[in-house]
């Protein structure tokens, strides 16, 4: 009595499209290890090569009848796993991208702390500011709250705007050093 591997790989297609189950079984044999390190080159993951190697077969079972008409099994095969491969990955990158925007309570959460963060820093900037001589606090509020330029703000205080530059530049040296050993202190704590 002949078995399966006694046959050729175009007989044993033959068994196979016929329904042939020792036959798909000896050709899964025969191209397992293949199939699986083409698999694994593409996904770099061999619990998901494993589970693709399954797929691949299962297509070749459910399409068994057309295996006759395929000249070369081998590409038909490693077409498959390929095709399979990026549907994967494609499927992961997608439900990655997802989850990523199913997150809402983190984006909460981190929307919470901007606010809670904004809130200290703008209370922290009004003590700073409040610390400063009653020029340079009026030279602050003006170039950089109501946004005029060292010109305008000359006029309006009735000074020199290198007086004005002056003040503005230790108002500001003033704050970020306020600002800055704040800050460590907060982190400390």
């Amino acid at each position: 009595m002949e078995s399966v591997n006694d046959y050729s790989e175009q007989a044993l297609l033959a068994m196979v499209a016929s329904g042939n189950e020792l036959a798909f079984l000896k050709l899964f044999n025969l191209h397992k290890s293949k199939v699986y390190s083409v698999l694994l080159t593409i996904t770099r993951s061999p619990e998901c090569a494993e589970e693709l190697l399954q797929d691949v077969f299962i297509i070749i079972w459910k399409r068994r009848e057309y295996l006759l008409q395929i000249d070369c099994f081998e590409s038909y095969l490693f077409i498959i796993a390929r095709n399979k491969s990026y549907k994967a990955l494609k499927k992961a990158a997608m439900e990655r991208k997802k989850a990523a925007l199913l997150r809402p309570e983190e984006l909460h959460h981190n929307d919470t702390m901007e606010s809670i963060f904004a809130s200290e820093y703008q209370q922290l900037l009004h003590q700073a500011v409040n610390g400063l001589s009653p020029q340079q606090k009026q030279v602050y509020q003006l170039v950089k709250i109501e946004g005029l330029s060292r010109e305008e703000s000359a006029r309006v205080m009735h000074i020199h705007p290198e007086t004005v530059k002056a003040h503005l530049a230790k108002a500001v040296k003033a704050i970020r050093a306020y600002c800055k050993a704040s800050f460590k202190m907060f982190f400390i704590f």
